[in-house]
C-alpha cells in the first residue's frame, strides 16, 4: 500500500511518500497552507498519487495536559481531509519530529526541506510502530 505522510502547519505543510512494503518513508514536497482549501488540494494530491491511506503527524498534549490550539487545528483538519477521502487517515504523534528534523537538516546538511523531512519522520515513525 503507498502511504502519504503529512506535517500539518498553519503556514506549510510537509509531504512524505511511503510503501509498506519495504516500509520506508521519503520527502516529496511542502505546500503552502491555503486555509479551508489545503484539504481539497491534499484529497486531489491523495487521488492523483494513487494514495492507499494518509498518515498526518498530530501535536498530542504531554500527560493530562488539555490540547494545544495547534493540535485542536490539526484534528479538525483531519476532519475536513477524512470527508474528503474515501481512503483510511491514521493520526501519529508527531512531539518533537520539528526539532529533530531540524537537527538532521544542521548536522547532515541535507538540502530537503524541514516540513518534509518532518512528514517523513512522521510516517516513518508509523511504519515502525
Amino acid at each position: 500500500m503507498r502511504y502519504l505522510g503529512i506535517d500539518y502547519g498553519d503556514k506549510k505543510i510537509g509531504l512524505a511518500l511511503g510503501d509498506d512494503e519495504v516500509k520506508v518513508a521519503v520527502p516529496l514536497d511542502v505546500v503552502r497552507h491555503e486555509g479551508e482549501r489545503t484539504a481539497i488540494l491534499l484529497a486531489e494530491l491523495v487521488k492523483r498519487e494513487r494514495v492507499d491511506a494518509v498518515v498526518v503527524g498530530v501535536p498530542l498534549s504531554a500527560g493530562e495536559a488539555p490540547p494545544s490550539e495547534q493540535e485542536k487545528k490539526t484534528l479538525a483538519f483531519i476532519d475536513a481531509l477524512r470527508l474528503l477521502i474515501s481512503v483510511p487517515v491514521y493520526e501519529e504523534d508527531e512531539r518533537y519530529t520539528s526539532s529533530e528534523s531540524s537537527r538532521i537538516k544542521r548536522e547532515h546538511g541535507s538540502n530537503v526541506s524541514e516540513d518534509a523531512l518532518a512528514a517523513t519522520m512522521i510516517l516513518q515513525a508509523f511504519f515502525d510502530r
